[in-house]
């Protein structure tokens, strides 16, 4: 080989390993040092254009504004504070993003498959493109007087407003409420302020309470149960065991009814549910129906599954009720039966809308940088989960529950209402009796005769009167929505 050759093949070893040994020690040593330019350098680039918006309707609830300087040209706000933020989350250089910011980020902050026409136009410009905007079905001004009136009882609570036909969520307010305006804030003395602040209020503000978490539902679960006796051949007239007291197989606990309201031997369902008898409901699942058919019948209504609105939630669920005396208990809404304020919506959603049940949603539609929409929100239905028969007697045994029973807070006048009422007791974590919760979960007809409106309220530890409370907020909530005040 050629001397000269040779000496440049060594050289060229020489300078390879050289580089080699330099990439190496770069990677091992100094691999922080420089993610973190990569990190900080990414986060400039996001902060260099708007994020794009989430809106409820017309009316915006997450947007990005100019800086007045300092490192990144725009910051995240959240203009109507509490009333959306279990909604928005937060979009944080420090933390991260969490809720619709999380759910939709790609879309947001532009890198979206959707948005490949501003991707285009940006690079032919050599600029990062804008985001794209997020339109929510929430009406605005159905989730305020539903965040009002939840605050105004003094409890912690949630409530959600559901379209029976199309799964679209109208309402899905949480009540304490925060504004993740100053967790977003790119001053970081801010942003930890904010976020140690959520993180220990002991109120837990953060908590989702319509998705995030689930409660015992009380006599409102009385709806999956008479749902379940239908289903398997009984009907709103079909007599059923009452009384005032009710002792489940292997147990000494007697069962009773809140009032004494239900003396006689028995009674038609209809006048049963109407009463919220306990015994009833209790002597039903131990001498009528199996556990599996009361498990079948709650996984129809969406039991155990985890919906995505897109924002997650947590699965409701019946725990064990194979044992005749847990069944007793469950049947009535206690033992360990757990329901999310969505899920009690959507069983009332599903009874108005003959029994098909749409999967909730909250995307209405999503747009581009200029407001052209690029993808619409689906209306997904699992189809017919209980017989149109079946719904069409839950709904006469629910209407009777407002027209002189339990909930008759809940009417409005000059619509068909139907309804179920819930008194839940429950403890706390030393076994301490805590005031019981109050729930109501119903649906209203429209002038046509068709399902408008469902809804369910949930009152955390209101004690007296809670039931009737939620049924009363409730059909304020769908007298809203009748009257045109919700689209």
């Amino acid at each position: 080989m050629n001397p000269a050759l040779r000496r440049m093949g060594v050289i060229a070893l020489i300078l390879l390993g050289a580089l080699i040994a330099q990439a190496t020690w770069v990677s091992f040593f100094h691999h922080d040092d420089y993610q973190g330019l990569v990190t900080a350098r990414t986060l400039m680039s996001e902060y260099e254009v708007p994020r794009g918006e989430i809106l409820a309707g017309d009316v915006v609830i997450a947007q990005s504004v100019p800086t007045d300087g300092g490192s990144y040209d725009y910051m995240r706000e959240y203009p109507e504070g509490d009333y959306f933020g279990n909604i928005t989350g937060f979009k944080s250089i420090n933390y991260g993003s969490s809720n619709m910011e999380f759910a939709e980020n790609d879309l947001l902050n532009g890198t979206s498959s959707l948005l490949a026409f501003d991707d285009f136009w940006a690079t032919v410009a050599k600029e990062r493109k804008p985001g794209g905007n997020v339109v929510t079905t929430l009406d605005a001004d159905l989730q305020r007087a539903a965040y009002d009136a939840l605050e105004a009882t003094g409890v912690q609570g949630g409530a959600v407003v559901l379209d029976p036909r199309t799964g679209r969520i109208l309402a899905e307010a949480s009540y304490p409420g925060w504004n993740p305006t100053d967790i977003s804030s790119n001053n970081g003395d801010t942003a930890t302020a904010a976020k140690e602040a959520l993180d220990n209020d002991e109120d837990n503000p953060g908590l989702d309470r319509t998705r995030s978490d689930f409660f015992p539902p009380g006599s409102t679960f009385k709806t999956v149960v008479a749902a379940a006796f239908i289903e398997n051949g009984g009907s709103a007239d079909s007599m059923v065991p009452a009384g005032n007291g009710y002792t489940a197989p292997d147990t000494d606990h007697e069962i009773t009814n809140s009032n004494n309201q239900c003396p006689e031997e028995e009674l038609t369902l209809e006048e049963a549910f109407a009463r919220s008898c306990n015994t009833t409901f209790a002597k039903l699942c131990v001498e009528e129906l199996s556990a599996e058919q009361i498990t079948e019948t709650a996984n129809a209504f969406g039991f155990g599954e985890e919906f995505e609105t897109p924002l997650p939630t947590v699965a409701s669920k019946t725990g064990d009720i194979s044992a005749e005396a847990f069944r007793a208990q469950a049947c009535i809404g206690q033992q360990e039966v757990r329901e999310t304020v969505l899920q009690n919506a959507l069983i009332a959603a599903t009874v108005a809308n003959e029994g098909e049940r749409m999967n909730p949603q909250l995307i209405d539609h999503l747009t581009d940088s200029e407001g052209d929409t690029v993808d619409k929100g689906g209306e997904d239905s699992e189809g017919r989960v209980i017989d149109i028969d079946t719904a069409q007697e839950l709904q006469i045994i629910m209407e009777a529950v407002v027209d002189g029973g339990t909930g008759s807070a809940a009417a409005v006048d000059g619509y068909t209402v139907g309804g179920k009422t819930g008194t839940a007791e429950h403890s706390d974590s030393n076994n301490n009796t805590e005031p019981d919760h109050g729930w109501f979960h119903g649906w209203a007809m429209d002038d046509d005769g068709e399902p408008a409106v469902a809804v369910c309220v949930f009152l955390d530890s209101y004690g007296d009167g809670a039931s009737s409370k939620a049924a009363e907020i409730s059909g304020d909530l769908m007298e809203q929505v009748l009257e045109g005040g919700s689209e």
